[in-house]
């Protein structure tokens, strides 16, 4: 498995595929558009080209094949705070992969969240599901020393550094 920033040319197809997949698969109230979803990720994918401390988007392959995606943003903020929040917009892998490799995989994208946010200082990262089963992937974040509510987890980019630090110690 190999991870690498997003390319406009070479992942937009296969990330839009995936990410169709599983949108759909949880009959939202929005209707999709795989050529919205296209526009905005061919746009974020070069962007980050020229600006990667903009938005952060990554695909994990083994040869040809997308195992999934991160997708982060920047520039989130609560109407009660002044720090800046980073936002994970999508943890997508394939759900026809073994459990393991999948747990793997999502532990890998928060990874990369938290090293992203740590090189461009932002204090706060949050990561949301829209899934309605989205209890395992709240506990992956649990474990990660993220404070879940719900679909929601939160963590303060200085504390989940140190945590990663000491994991990989």
């Amino acid at each position: 498995m190999e991870w690498k920033l997003a390319h406009p040319i070479h992942d937009v197809d296969d990330i839009v595929y995936l990410g169709r997949i599983l949108l759909d698969m949880e009959g939202s109230c929005l209707h999709t558009d795989p050529y919205v979803f296209r526009q905005h990720l061919t746009v974020a994918t070069t962007n980050q080209i020229f600006d990667p401390a903009k938005e952060f988007i990554a695909v994990a392959r083994e040869g040809d094949k997308l195992l999934g995606y991160c997708w982060f943003d920047r520039g989130g903020y609560t109407t009660y705070s002044r720090e800046e929040i980073s936002n994970a917009k999508f943890h997508h892998v394939d759900l026809e992969l073994p459990v393991k490799t999948r747990v793997r995989l999502i532990n890998g994208m928060i990874d990369q969240h938290i090293l992203w946010c740590y090189k461009y200082g932002i204090p706060v990262i949050c990561s949301t599901s829209i899934r309605s089963d989205h209890d395992g992937f709240m506990k992956i974040h649990k474990k990660r020393g993220f404070t879940v509510n719900g679909s929601y987890s939160w963590g303060r980019t200085e504390d989940l550094i140190k945590e990663l630090q000491c994991k990989n110690q």
